[in-house]
């Protein structure tokens, strides 16, 4: 059992790179990539369709695209 309201580190800066980075976090698998301005992201690894793994999309401008059928969610999360 984890503490789900805490801080917990995710990855070393120098990881989070463009393309989209799995992690697994208090058993709950997480996908870091960074924007165009260098900001980190970190969205659930599920795409809310299938629940395909967003890591194995690729990162498109800022948004990041399902692999599976292409849709692409923003920083926060919208599809």
């Amino acid at each position: 059992m984890f503490v789900l309201n805490a801080w917990y580190v995710a990855a070393w800066t120098v990881e989070v790179k463009r393309e989209p980075l799995r992690k697994v976090i208090c058993e709950i698998p997480v996908v870091l990539y960074r924007k165009l301005d260098g900001t980190a992201v970190a969205l659930e690894d599920r795409c809310a369709h299938r629940g395909y793994p967003l890591s194995a999309g690729r990162v498109v401008e800022d948004v990041l695209e399902c692999g599976y059928h292409g849709f692409q969610f923003d920083c926060s999360g919208v599809c």
